[in-house]
């Protein structure tokens, strides 16, 4: 383990105690992208371990934040492997310039969530008008466009398993399959890759060609045009 990420495992344990179990503390040593997760608690909130890889979003963040001199991102949407929304905030672990590590905090929002529809339903109880099928129908459609805003999604296996999930999530928001997908759909979904950070992952190239059902030559034939076009 990294040096530096080593004098934040400590940290890690208080942190998951001072904020409860509805919080998760990951500690990632991005010496090793694939299977960065060397410390964390409250795993059950995104159902992750030890050696889980950091997310293309996370790398792509690292790699920008070498260019400044910001320390943390704090309150953006993270996603669960089974879909649940969590309140995210990743602090970055310097060795000089070089960000080597990453210390995030996963906060789910379910129990206040909970709390939330409880008061609302209560108040509803003094209002006149609006029906319980109105309110459950509002309140769902908050959820969904919260789930929507996310920009990461906390993968449970390896880097792999992480890239497949991001090219079938892409091919799910197109209603497509791989097979349906034109040349043009293909650059596009690699457009989309290239920005969240996933061709940081190492192997990612070989894993998107698995998904889309072309080889990694014509993956990388992609990449180019695309980032010939900026």
């Amino acid at each position: 383990m990294n040096e530096k990420v080593a004098a934040f495992v400590p940290f890690v344990d208080f942190l998951g105690a001072a904020l409860g179990s509805a919080t998760e503390v990951a500690l990632h040593d991005l010496t090793d992208p694939s299977h960065s997760i060397v410390k964390i608690v409250n795993g059950h909130v995104s159902g992750r371990a030890v050696g889980a890889p950091a997310t293309a979003f996370s790398l792509k963040m690292a790699e920008q934040l070498e260019r400044s001199e910001d320390c943390f991102v704090s309150d953006y949407v993270s996603t669960t492997a089974d879909g649940r929304p969590l309140q995210s905030s990743s602090f970055f672990i310097r060795d000089g310039a070089k960000v080597v590590g990453i210390l995030c905090v996963n906060i789910d929002p379910q129990p206040f969530r909970t709390l939330e529809d409880g008061l609302k339903a209560f108040m509803e109880a003094y209002r006149h008008g609006g029906s319980e099928e109105f309110r459950d129908t509002n309140l769902e459609a908050v959820r969904a466009a919260y789930r929507a805003s996310s920009v990461e999604t906390l993968s449970i296996g390896g880097a792999e398993t992480g890239v497949a999930e991001q090219v079938r999530s892409l091919l799910g928001a197109l209603g497509k399959t791989s097979s349906e997908l034109d040349q043009a759909g293909r650059i596009d979904i690699i457009r989309r890759l290239e920005a969240a950070g996933t061709f940081l992952i190492k192997g990612a190239a070989a894993d998107v060609a698995s998904e889309l059902h072309v080889s990694v030559p014509s993956v990388y034939r992609y990449l180019q045009q695309v980032r010939r076009q900026g």
